[in-house]
């Protein structure tokens, strides 16, 4: 067993949270809500606001904000039952689509008809849905994608699931210092790079 094989045995891809699923459809729809005056709003962009606030949340107080588990798909990463939920709250009337055409591309709008229920988030659980909604507010679905695609979405195949420790892997080059550092340590156990 190689040592990324035991690291994916201990991989958090799904936390329980209360609320489960439901939460996920409850962020859709405020993250729909939100976004209604954007420019540019698609489901490209839903799921990269989604995973941002999941991932940042999970990396900085140990905790996403739904728990729900994300899979590497071509245009980044998306919350796996997005799918179905996205269905089902249209079936319910919760939601609907706008097609809007940006030159060659046209963007399906998810629109919210209902009112998000978020009593069982936390005041900090908005604030990081808030913060990603503002990240990419000025981002075309496109921009968004691309920045997603970093070492956290670059380790997983389409379709594979990405863990919440990705949260943890850095997309900054290191220093000059920190590349010497590690050098050095390497050299100090032995190890040799080809």
């Amino acid at each position: 067993m190689t040592s990324f094989e035991k690291y994916d045995q201990r991989a958090l891809y799904k936390i329980d949270l209360p609320e489960g699923q439901r939460r996920l459809k409850e962020a859709i729809l405020y993250v729909a809500e939100r976004c209604a005056s954007f420019r540019y709003f698609g489901l490209i962009k839903l799921n990269k606001t989604l995973w941002r606030a999941d991932f940042r949340s999970f990396y900085e107080r140990g905790q996403p904000v739904t728990g729900r588990q994300y899979q590497r798909l071509e245009k980044g990463p998306a919350p796996v039952e997005m799918p179905p939920l996205l269905r089902e709250l249209g079936s319910e009337g919760h939601l609907e689509y706008v097609s809007q055409k940006y030159g060659l591309v046209v963007e399906r709008r998810p629109v919210a008809k209902g009112r998000p229920v978020l009593n069982f988030f936390s005041q900090e659980d908005l604030d990081y849905l808030d913060e990603s909604i503002a990240h990419y507010e000025h981002m075309t679905g496109s921009e968004s994608s691309d920045e997603s695609h970093g070492i956290a979405w670059k380790i997983r195949k389409d379709g594979e699931p990405i863990p919440y420790q990705a949260a943890y892997f850095s997309d900054k080059p290191l220093s000059k210092d920190k590349l010497s550092e590690l050098s050095e340590q390497g050299r100090a156990q032995g190890w040799n790079s080809k």
